[in-house]
């Protein structure tokens, strides 16, 4: 008998959209790539969206309405966490959901995906309140015993690339010790380091997604493309608490 199928998220970061199609980000147009990845979502046949940063390279509004008018191809729910490239108060004209005024929480099958907003005006790293770790404690604790997802954009542990990691969320304790604490969370989801990177920390599962515009290999000193190109995360979550997870390269 075959296995039932999970849910279907695709997790896709760091599109890095401009306002012109001909504007180039690392030497590459953003909009074939972004273009590609939603093919290759769409053949997965994904059963929502979960955008993890870094939507637009200016932020400005005629980047994500581009954004958007392609996604939107796909038909299917779609939340958004901003970036330190975004703007949260025009990004949530496109994409209404997600943490723009404190944690976001919405259902995926048997699941819970708790969104987290890591971005701060005028820095490249990330931080997250106090408050908002409260909050996240709490929805923990009320829905105690159903598998969540966590998901910002700045990564909470190094992933081995000075180039990036410089960048990383600033003082990550808390919010380490509150998964630590908490064995509901299975994962904790992240963009924003353009490269593929997993790491088990006790019984959770740590992995970024890398970028819809440009990747670098892993492990660097600075930025080298990986010449496999645009890419996303996909993610099943079972009803069972169980998730695989993997790479969807551009088609």
């Amino acid at each position: 008998m075959a296995e039932a199928r999970g849910f279907r998220l695709a997790q896709i970061s760091d599109c890095h959209f401009p306002a012109s199609p001909d504007t180039p980000y690392r030497g590459l147009k953003s909009d074939p790539g972004l273009a590609a990845v939603v093919q290759a979502v769409a053949a997965w046949q994904a059963d929502a969206v979960m955008l993890t940063g870094d939507l637009s390279e200016d932020a400005s509004e005629a980047s994500y309405r581009r954004l958007a008018e392609q996604l939107q191809t796909l038909h299917i729910p779609i939340c958004a966490l901003p970036g330190n490239h975004d703007l949260p108060d025009v990004m949530m004209q496109y994409f209404p959901n997600g943490p723009y005024r404190g944690p976001y929480r919405q259902r995926a099958g048997a699941w819970q995906l708790m969104l987290l907003n890591s971005a701060r005006p005028r820095r490249i790293d990330g931080s997250i309140d106090d408050a908002d770790l409260l909050q996240l404690a709490e929805w923990l604790q009320v829905e105690d015993g159903t598998p969540a997802l966590l998901a910002l954009h700045h990564q909470p542990i190094a992933v081995g690339a000075p180039w990036i990691d410089r960048h990383k969320l600033r003082e990550p304790e808390e919010l380490l010790k509150c998964v630590s604490q908490h064995p509901d969370i299975r994962a904790v989801v992240w963009g924003h380091v353009h490269q593929v990177f997993e790491k088990l920390v006790g019984q959770t599962r740590f992995m970024s997604a890398p970028s819809a515009a440009a990747n670098s290999l892993p492990g660097t000193d600075r930025f080298s493309h990986d010449p496999r190109g645009p890419a996303c995360r996909w993610l099943e979550l079972f009803d069972d608490g169980r998730l695989e997870s993997g790479i969807l390269y551009a088609l």
